[in-house]
């Protein structure tokens, strides 16, 4: 029989040392009674049948690998799909990232320019009398003169037809004034061209027609659920929802400061006006505090994996048995060392919390023994580890628990389909949404940010480390297509539907989303929208709070559904904190957002756990 795939005992079977830390700490970690090893290491046995055989890489056959067999043109094709997708995304991700500044700069420029009266070109005439020297410095400055504005009606174009740019102004008079302003400054200088005249005119008229193209089929397409919503601004509105039918929301809303759960153009960063800013600036220059964590596994019961959880105890490094635990779900590529966990840990150790991370199975570095690898639509590991850390904890002491991104997808799922057996107390779900398959219509998500996220998951997830699992399942034209996905949601339709054995993506974002089991239609018209008591989301039944971004470019508005209907589904446990601006895992505060970093956000899921835990034990202890 051909050898299994080694397992690395000197990364998961060294016992840790506990002598060090506080006598509660000590009393929390052994009432937790995980083991500070893999299960593997104490009872290999456990993983000795059939379906934890996984052959190593390099003794699979060599029909699985594709690529041996591939001629020359397929091999430059599958590196264009792998290449030019994230440097086209990064590309139009900077232009519109800066087109606010850019538009009104290049306006300014040319009508200083025009109101000087230097028109930077000579006649026929006086060209024929100047030196080549000089000739040659006005033909350059034409030529930049050229690009500057073939800048700013670029620029212009996406402040007319962007879907954030439109959201935060209002409509599109803002970037329509700065086109009409370009577009006139354009023509007066391409008459006065001697050498880029036809340039200037030609990228003008192919500006034109692809602004008024996008104008043009910026409406809905069609009726169906599938169907591309056009340029898409939100038609919900940003607030505070909850249930006036249920007597502890109605206390944690009474309880929780105005202030921890407002986010507005009062304290967010006035020059990120859109999503796409919103989310990539503060991953660009925020950092957090590397956070030295005590690590224990915990086992499935369902397949005998296992997860390891990453505790971190209070600065003092005294566990309180009173104040809220902290159980915390990463990001999609994340781990317990991503930059807004970390500095979640750190502000809430420092006020006396425990805060654990749940990593998910197989990132970083732990080990996947058998097939079962990560997907978004598992719950049992979030099940198993709750369930373990609700039996270490004090009396009425809350289990509270926050994800972020896919960790918030996983969380609402498992606290909507365990209903009354859920072992967390209150939980927030930061930027994960609550319907996946609004995500199969949003276009502009799938070409800007998600082919860096892609790329990341296939280089780094799958062919870094389970490629064997993957070429062993998939057939060739399905490996083929996966390395040639240019978006997560490829990558999950041709990959992990595949692998996991789902019907296909639909099927998969269903069953990741807590309204995936209701019918798809327009869910925020609420003449539209479905009976959702009908479905697993009126299952909660702990205080489980959404925190999302309209202008969210990630997991957009629409997977929120309509909070006036959501909030009241059920026993009316869930609230809703939607805000007109913030981003994807971002809301960046003041002129300095660098040194708030993931404040907002952060604080909002800590002050939603102490009023919860305020309006159920306020008045008991």
């Amino acid at each position: 029989m051909e050898s299994r795939e080694e397992f690395d005992s000197s990364l998961h079977c060294v016992p840790a040392d506990w002598s060090q830390l506080h006598a509660t700490a000590r009393q929390f970690l052994e009432d937790l009674n995980l083991s500070t090893v893999h299960p593997r290491c104490n009872d290999a046995g456990i993983f000795s049948g059939d379906e934890f055989y996984v052959p190593k890489l390099e003794s699979l056959p060599e029909e699985l690998f594709y690529e041996q067999t591939m001629g020359t043109a397929n091999k430059l094709i599958t590196i264009w799909y792998q290449v030019a997708p994230p440097l086209c995304a990064m590309s139009e991700l900077w232009l519109r990232l800066f087109a606010f500044v850019l538009a009104p700069a290049i306006a300014l420029y040319f009508v200083t320019v025009e109101l000087r009266g230097s028109a930077g070109t000579t006649s026929n005439a006086k060209t024929s009398a100047k030196s080549k020297t000089d000739v040659d410095l006005d033909k350059k400055q034409e030529w930049r003169h050229w690009i500057f504005l073939v800048v700013g009606l670029a620029s212009s174009l996406v402040l007319t037809t962007d879907t954030f740019y439109v959201h935060n102004y209002g409509g599109r008079q803002h970037g329509a004034s700065f086109f009409l302003l370009i577009a006139a400054l354009t023509i007066r200088r391409g008459y006065k061209f001697q050498f880029y005249n036809r340039h200037v005119f030609v990228s003008l008229v192919g500006i034109t027609v692809l602004t008024a193209y996008l104008i043009a089929h910026s409406e809905k397409v069609g009726d169906g659920p599938y169907d591309h919503p056009g340029i898409d601004v939100p038609t919900i509105q940003p607030g505070f929802y909850y249930s006036r039918n249920n007597a502890l929301m109605m206390k944690v809303a009474e309880i929780w400061p105005e202030h921890k759960r407002t986010y507005d153009e009062n304290n967010g960063t006035p020059y990120l006006p859109t999503g796409d800013a919103r989310t990539g600036i503060p991953f660009l220059i925020n950092s957090s505090q590397k956070q030295i964590y005590h690590r224990v596994w915990v086992q499935n019961k369902v397949d005998h994996e296992a997860v390891a959880l990453d505790i971190k105890f209070p600065s003092s490094g005294v566990h309180s048995t009173n104040k809220p635990i902290f159980f915390i779900l990463h990001g999609l590529n994340g781990g317990s060392h991503e930059e807004y966990v970390r500095e979640f840990v750190g502000r809430r150790t420092v006020e006396g919390h425990t805060c654990i991370v749940m990593v998910a199975r197989g990132l970083m570095d732990t080990p996947v023994v058998g097939w079962n690898v990560f997907h978004g639509a598992r719950i049992t590991d979030v099940e198993v580890s709750a369930e373990a850390v609700s039996k270490a904890k004090g009396p009425n002491q809350l289990l509270a628990g926050v994800g972020y991104s896919m960790g918030a997808i996983i969380i609402s799922n498992y606290v909507a389909r365990s209903g009354s057996g859920c072992h967390l107390d209150a939980a927030m779900a930061v930027s994960g949404g609550l319907d996946l398959r609004e995500m199969l219509k949003s276009t502009r998500s799938a070409r800007l940010w998600q082919p860096m996220l892609a790329q990341t998951l296939r280089d780094e997830f799958i062919i870094t480390k389970f490629d064997n699992r993957f070429r062993h399942r998939l057939s060739k034209e399905e490996y083929l297509k996966l390395m040639r996905s240019y978006s997560v949601s490829e990558i999950d339709k041709y990959a992990i539907v595949a692998y996991n054995g789902f019907d296909d993506l639909v099927h998969y974002y269903s069953s990741m989303s807590v309204m995936g089991d209701i019918e798809l239609l327009e869910s925020t018209n609420s003449s539209l929208a479905p009976d959702l008591n009908a479905g697993r989301i009126a299952n909660v039944s702990i205080p489980l709070c959404i925190l999302h971004a309209l202008d969210d470019p990630l997991t957009v508005w629409r997977t929120v559904g309509n909070p006036e209907i959501v909030v009241n589904t059920g026993s009316g446990f869930i609230m809703m904190v939607l805000t007109k601006s913030g981003g994807h895992v971002g809301w960046p505060l003041g002129l300095n957002p660098r040194s708030h970093g993931w404040k907002f956000m952060n604080d909002a899921a800590s002050s939603f756990a102490n009023s919860v835990d305020e309006a159920k034990n306020g008045e008991t202890r």
